[in-house]
C-alpha cells in the first residue's frame, strides 16, 4: 500500500552476478561464519573467506556456473563435502520451488534448470517429484577434506533493502 512491496522477480531476468557493495561489507564482517549471498534464481553473487575454506570452488567457478542448484547437482566437491548429499540435493530443489512461489510454472524455462535437466538424472528425478518444501534454520554437516566432520547451524537472512536477496550463514555448532 505504501510503495514498498517488493517487484516480482521474474525467472528470465538476468541475476546480478555481485552482491551489492554494502552486502559484500557485511559478508566480510562475519570473518568466522561461512556465508553467502543468492540472487533469486540461486545465483551466488556474494561470500566470504570462510566461506572459500568450505567450499573453495565458489571462487573459480564462472559467473553462469556460480548457482547453487547447479553446484550441488553437478560438482563432485560439493557431493563428496555433503555425507548426506541425497536428501540435501532434494531439500535443496524443494526450498528453491517453494521460493518461486507463483513463478513455479515459469521455472521449467530458465537456463539453468534447462541445463541441469540436460545434464544431471539425480536432478531430473528429483524434479518430476514437484516436491516443495519452505526454508527452515538447521544444523548442517559437512565432510570437509581438511578439517574432516564439521557442524553448522544454517540460517538465512534477508536485506531489508534487497529482500529477494538471501544471506546465508553458518554458525557453529557448540561440540
Amino acid at each position: 500500500m505504501a510503495g514498498y512491496a517488493p517487484s516480482p522477480s521474474r525467472p528470465d531476468e538476468p541475476s546480478a552476478h555481485a552482491a551489492p557493495a554494502h552486502v559484500q561489507r557485511l559478508l566480510d564482517a562475519l570473518a568466522g561464519f561461512p556465508s553467502y549471498a543468492i540472487a533469486p534464481d540461486w545465483t551466488i553473487c556474494g561470500w566470504n573467506a570462510a566461506y572459500t575454506t568450505l567450499y573453495p570452488n565458489v571462487a573459480t567457478a564462472g559467473p553462469d556456473e556460480r548457482n547453487l542448484l547447479w553446484l550441488v547437482f553437478t560438482d563432485p566437491y560439493v557431493r563428496d563435502l555433503l555425507p548426506d548429499w541425497e536428501t540435501t540435493s532434494r531439500r535443496f530443489l524443494a526450498e528453491f520451488r517453494a521460493e518461486a512461489g507463483p513463478r513455479l510454472g515459469d521455472l521449467a524455462r530458465s537456463p539453468v534448470i534447462q541445463r541441469l535437466l540436460r545434464v544431471s538424472e539425480p536432478f531430473r528425478d528429483a524434479w518430476q517429484s514437484h516436491h516443495v518444501e519452505g526454508f527452515t534454520s538447521r544444523e548442517r554437516v559437512f565432510r570437509h577434506p581438511v578439517a574432516g566432520t564439521v557442524r553448522f547451524e544454517h540460517h538465512r537472512l534477508a536485506p531489508a533493502d534487497h529482500p529477494d536477496l538471501h544471506l546465508v550463514v553458518y554458525t557453529p555448532v557448540a561440540g
